[in-house]
């Protein structure tokens, strides 16, 4: 991987799963690779990432693609699927998880503990987020206290766990809702907004 020349913020999003067959998380990440924004006279990179839907190598895979930005590093922000209509805003990450439903190395979520603290919170103000969502075109939005408690939850706990970097997880809503490409233009203002006030 080569190391980014401008200031970097890691987007993250997931393969597809289950009945997912096209994971817009995913997809947006993928389109949004590379692509440049620019703040007045400085620039920021988009590095988009999918990471595998397995909750042993996917948080490895965000402190590989983390090691490979290096101290460009300025942001991640994980992106994941969920059922409801709205982009939600997860406001922190637990310890425990545990899943009903198998990822895609075949392995059923039995309860999982790691050390730490109980929860680690986003240091973004979820309030202005929201607010660029809306003005972004979300259409309905929330803040959230649920992060899923398993893959999602897990990544977005990783990413925390970096330290060198403030994380942010957001939650888009099923393509039947919004497709791949409204949702990408609507991350992507978002984007733009929350790395203006980065740089």
């Amino acid at each position: 991987m080569k190391v980014p020349t401008h200031p970097t913020l890691l987007l993250t999003g997931f393969e597809p799963f289950l009945d997912v067959r096209v994971n817009p998380s995913g997809e947006v990440a993928s389109r949004l690779d590379g692509r440049l924004i620019e703040h007045g006279e400085r620039r920021a990179q988009l590095l988009g990432t999918v990471l595998p839907v397995s909750f042993d190598r996917a948080p490895g895979a965000v402190f590989e693609a983390v090691e490979g930005v290096g101290r460009s590093l300025l942001a991640i922000v994980s992106l994941g699927v969920h059922r409801g209509p709205e982009f939600r805003l997860e406001s922190f990450a637990g310890r425990r998880f545990a899943s009903a439903q198998a990822d895609n190395d075949g392995v059923f979520g039995g309860e999982v503990q790691l050390e730490g603290p109980e929860r680690l919170n986003t240091p973004f103000d979820l309030g202005q987020c929201e607010s660029w969502l809306l003005a972004a075109g979300a259409g309905a939005t929330m803040i959230s206290e649920d992060a899923g408690g398993y893959l999602c939850e897990r990544v977005f706990r990783a990413g925390l766990e970096v330290g060198v970097a403030p994380a942010l997880f957001l939650h888009v809503p099923p393509l039947e809702v919004m497709g791949a490409e409204e949702q990408t233009e609507v991350v992507l203002a978002f984007l733009e907004r929350l790395v203006g006030q980065l740089l």
